[in-house]
């Protein structure tokens, strides 16, 4: 899944690089992701209003092995954004190309 405010923040040359130093880091995205998140959820808000229930969100598990490509990717099916530092080089998984199920939109349905 790719939202499109990530598609547009790792291309955007104010934030491209710093988007890219998260590939294979995930303690440093989860660290950027708790202070930007924080920040956006008090966001327009009276901080006094808020009940803090941080305690429960569960801690994810750490992660299995390395960051990789899905099967059938290749390193130049990255979109590079970042002019400054070259992308990590990441493993491919084997076997055939991965399908994705198309996603139907829903319908409307009348009032």
């Amino acid at each position: 899944i790719r939202l499109q405010s990530d598609h547009t923040i790792a291309r955007d040359s104010r934030t491209a690089c710093e988007w890219q130093s998260f590939v294979d880091n995930q303690p440093k995205a989860q660290a950027m992701f708790q202070f930007v998140f924080h920040d956006l959820s008090i966001f327009g808000q009276n901080i006094d209003d808020l009940v803090d229930c941080t305690e429960v969100v569960p801690i994810p598990a750490p992660p299995q092995g390395r960051t990789h490509l899905p099967a059938g990717m290749t390193m130049n099916d990255i979109e590079q954004a970042c002019a400054e530092t070259p992308f990590p080089t990441l493993p491919v998984d084997p076997g055939p190309r991965t399908a994705v199920a198309p996603v139907v939109p829903r319908r409307r349905l009348p009032l």
